[in-house]
């Protein structure tokens, strides 16, 4: 799997100094770059898996809430009531769209015969046309 970069914006606050000691504080906005590692886990945060499939970590969490995902919440076993974190299992996610494309019927399968090397004549796209 290659690479995946996603940016956010993050605020950084950066002092102007000047000669006549003026400490004035400005906000520049610089955009991080935020990497999704070649071999990721099989267990992803939400955040991990949201830039996985290309969603956002709140759709995340209302498709784990929607049961959508195959996602559970992980808690502290020495705090059992406490703050709980919600990890998606990326495994299953991509055994079961690999499932999805070999049950998937003959029309969808398709999309294989009209993609060409090559940018087809005028001639063959008026006989793909008839």
């Amino acid at each position: 799997m290659q690479d995946v970069t996603n940016t956010e914006e993050i605020e950084l606050k950066a002092e102007t100094a000047s000669d006549t000691g003026d400490e004035k504080a400005k906000v520049e906005r610089k955009r991080a770059e935020v990497k999704l590692s070649e071999d990721p886990s099989n267990l992803l945060s939400k955040e991990g898996f949201a830039m996985y499939v290309g969603k956002t970590p709140i759709a995340i969490a209302s498709m784990a809430k929607a049961g959508k995902i195959p996602a559970f919440y992980m808690t502290d076993p020495l705090n059992p009531g406490g703050h709980a974190e919600l990890w998606v299992h990326r495994g299953e996610w991509d055994k079961y769209a690999d499932q999805l494309v070999e049950n998937a019927p003959d029309e969808w399968h398709g999309w294989k015969d009209r993609l060409h090397h090559s940018k087809p004549s005028k001639r063959q796209a008026g006989r793909a046309a008839a």
